[in-house]
């Protein structure tokens, strides 16, 4: 009977023991927290989005240590290149193509996906800088330029094959720079005593009030040159040339402009491998501009396809914003400016955009062996010039991101074909063309 008693109790204790702890349990179990849904940020065509806040990275060097913050990441879109040696054209045929008449409204650019921010107002760190256009100017030509075949599509100066020497051949492009609205040329410029070095201070001395000049620096990428060569070059830029009266200034400070960024030498005239090693090339350019002006009396700007050049200089442009594998990145101009607003608001450090414009590309020609230069090799293509539309454009993609100047590529490359110097085939076309976007950029900053 006592083990009856118990098997009875045993059926009814065991129900009771289990909801005793069901309910102990669920009071003393942690609750969960579902993880947040991650909606990963659309970005457009062959561009990747920067990294949000600063990232602080200190690199040592012998002579500076370089602040990297907030270290965006850079697009993907290929390397920009320069064309430091010229080569030539063949001699254009003889029916001259009238110029057509300009038009501003030839088409819509598309919406750029990401949205410029403008410049901060009243935060004490971006200075005033009065809105200005300067276009890319190349003065290594000679009479025998035109005959090689190396220009593109086979068209010519109006006016005549010529040397870029000629003081009256420097006088006729300033008055038609003039008259397409610019307010001055970034001379491209290899080394001090040299031809580019000659012309460009007749380029100051023939030129108007209201018409500044500065260099696009490109010492670096010659053969043979090391890190202390660079420096000397820079050195003789400033004290020879910044303290001309028609040396360009930007809100009161000389302003030069380099190119080729990862192309700058060590100490024993070393370079990186690659346009990706951009902490090597950094840290070199941090020693250049210790040695040279540490304390930032000259704006230096600086080609920007990677963001981390702005630890050193102070403010980037885009040389090439179009390619054969990307013809879209001219809308990453909104993408591009942000870097130097983010730069300028999380560091406290002022930074200029410069944004970039032009007609057209046709380097073709270019790649014919016999045509030999300077630039990093890339795939050579045409954009169609569109009478006029693609310039538009251009204008189009950069007018939204409020620039502190443009630069437009070019007055008279005729290797890559960019220029709105008076043409055989298109006349003063894009002259007039030019004059009219200035006068819409002028205008949207009054």
């Amino acid at each position: 009977m006592q083990v009856g008693f118990i098997k009875r109790a045993k059926w009814i204790l065991i129900p009771l023991l289990a909801l005793w702890m069901a309910l102990h349990w669920r009071g003393l179990r942690p609750s969960r927290t579902p993880l947040p849904t991650l909606t990963p940020t659309p970005t457009p065509p062959s561009t990747v989005r920067p990294t949000s806040g600063p990232t602080v990275l200190e690199q040592s060097s012998a002579t500076a240590t370089v602040t990297v913050s907030p270290s965006p990441i850079a697009t993907e879109t290929p390397t920009p290149t320069e064309t430091p040696t010229p080569t030539t054209t063949p001699s254009p045929t003889s029916t001259s193509i009238p110029p057509p008449t300009p038009t501003l409204a030839v088409t819509q650019a598309a919406s750029p996906t990401v949205v410029a921010r403008a410049a901060p107002a009243g935060a004490g760190t971006h200075p005033t800088i009065a809105p200005a256009v300067l276009a890319n100017y190349f003065t290594w030509y000679d009479p025998e330029t035109w005959s090689t075949g190396c220009t593109s599509g086979g068209d010519q100066p109006r006016d005549g094959a010529y040397q870029s020497d000629d003081p009256g051949v420097i006088a006729r492009h300033i008055g038609q720079a003039q008259a397409a609205g610019l307010d001055g040329f970034a001379v491209h410029w290899f080394a001090p005593g040299d031809r580019t070095d000659a012309n460009f201070g007749q380029v100051l001395n023939q030129s108007p009030e209201g018409f500044h000049s500065t260099v696009t620096f490109l010492h670096h990428i010659l053969p043979g040159v090391n890190q202390q060569g660079v420096i000397e070059a820079l050195q003789y830029v400033i004290s020879s040339h910044s303290g001309h009266p028609r040396f360009f200034r930007a809100g009161g400070k000389p302003l030069l402009i380099f190119s080729d960024m990862y192309r700058v030498p060590g100490t024993s005239g070393e370079r990186p491998a690659s346009d990706q090693e951009v902490a090597t090339a950094v840290a070199r350019w941090a020693e250049i501009r210790q040695a040279v002006d540490p304390n930032h009396t000259t704006w230096w700007v600086a080609e920007g396809l990677k963001a981390g050049y702005l630890a050193v200089f102070d403010g980037l442009y885009i040389y090439k914003i179009d390619h054969a594998c990307c013809p879209n990145a001219l809308y990453s101009a909104p993408r591009w400016a942000n870097w130097t607003r983010d730069w300028e608001q999380q560091t406290g450090q002022p930074k200029l955009w410069l944004g970039t414009v032009m007609p057209g590309w046709n380097d073709l020609n270019s790649a014919q062996a016999h045509c030999v230069d300077l630039r990093v090799s890339s795939a050579p293509f045409a954009r169609d010039r569109a009478d006029g539309a693609y310039y538009a454009e251009t204008w189009q993609a950069v007018l939204p991101t409020q620039p502190d100047l443009i630069l437009l590529h070019s007055f008279n490359e005729w290797v890559e074909g960019s220029y709105i110097e008076p043409s055989a085939h298109f006349g003063d076309m894009y002259v007039q063309l030019t004059a009219q976007w200035v006068v819409q950029f002028k205008s949207s900053r009054d």
